[in-house]
């Protein structure tokens, strides 16, 4: 198992085995969070996935935007 894949199994295994939770995890300020696809933020496949729970979750989504505003504003 490889980096990526052991976070995104303790991404997971944190979520209760929920890959929409672990899409819409508000735990920003985790150092695994931005990471928690099994691939970095920088990833044509993270933004496919994030676009994806946009429209499948809006509300959720909205709030996960909410909490990295604040935390880009506070820091």
């Amino acid at each position: 198992m490889n980096k990526s894949q052991a976070i995104r199994k303790k991404c997971l295994e944190c979520a209760g085995g929920s890959p929409k939770e672990v899409t819409l995890c508000p735990c920003i300020n985790c150092t695994l969070w931005p990471y928690r696809f099994g691939h970095s933020m920088k990833d044509k496949r993270y933004e496919e996935r994030m676009d994806k729970a946009k429209h499948k979750y809006p509300d959720e989504f909205q709030e996960v935007q909410r909490l990295i505003s604040e935390q880009q504003n506070n820091g």
